[in-house]
């Protein structure tokens, strides 16, 4: 390869195309290695200004300018993400704690309330209680509170039934207490003795249940109290 052979097959033409074989590339670097001076013979200093021009009218950078990094290859991008990852690690670890303090601390409430002594009654009462007969009434008819003993007479006289079945539940929430086979008394009383101190404080309904032959019952009627403390 000499000087006529590059210029009768455009080998500088076709090098900078990228259109030359791999071995014209080579023998041709090779050529330029041992003789430097033919880049001037050759005219390839003014062909590289002319395309730079070109580049620059274009406003393309020249290749060996550095890149613009895209946002997320910048050094603000890492160091912001970092910190949104600390911050959201430290979040996680502070809502682990404080959902492992409101566990521990929901078990001892449960430990203390079923550790909790039936606190002692002080003073007997006793309630003379009318009963409702078309369905749990709304309001409590009475209240009992901290240190009662109350004895509920429930009137029944006009109720066929002479044994009855008494639920207690705590309105919105469950059963406290069954009894099974209240019978009333002369007086058509129907009567139960509650602690003021083994209830939390609270709205509770009482209900009423005839019990037949067959065991089977039948509602009668319902008491609705309050406890306080």
């Amino acid at each position: 390869m000499d000087r006529e052979f590059i210029i009768k097959n455009q080998i500088v033409e076709r090098y900078l195309s990228g259109r030359l074989p791999p071995r014209g590339v080579t023998d041709f670097e090779k050529l330029i290695r041992s003789r430097p001076k033919l880049i001037e013979e050759l005219g390839l200093p003014d062909r590289v200004n002319a395309g730079l021009r070109l580049l620059d009218a274009a406003g393309i950078a020249e290749p060996w300018a550095e890149k613009q990094k895209k946002f997320w290859e910048k050094p603000a991008f890492t160091f912001a993400a970092a910190g949104v990852a600390i911050a959201a690690l430290i979040g996680c670890l502070v809502l682990a704690m404080q959902v492992s303090s409101r566990d521990a601390s929901i078990t001892k409430l449960k430990q203390q309330n079923h550790e909790r002594a039936v606190e002692p009654s002080t003073r007997k009462r006793t309630i003379k209680v009318g009963t409702a007969r078309n369905g749990p009434p709304p309001q409590g008819s009475f209240t009992v509170h901290a240190g009662d003993f109350a004895q509920l007479k429930m009137d029944l006289s006009w109720s066929r039934f002479s044994t009855f079945r008494v639920s207690i539940d705590r309105v919105d929430q469950g059963s406290v207490a069954m009894f099974e086979g209240v019978s009333k008394d002369s007086n058509g009383d129907l009567r139960i003795a509650l602690n003021a101190g083994a209830f939390g404080p609270g709205d509770y309904m009482i209900t009423i249940e005839g019990m037949n032959m067959r065991r089977e019952s039948i509602p009668m009627g319902w008491v609705r109290f309050a406890v306080e403390r």
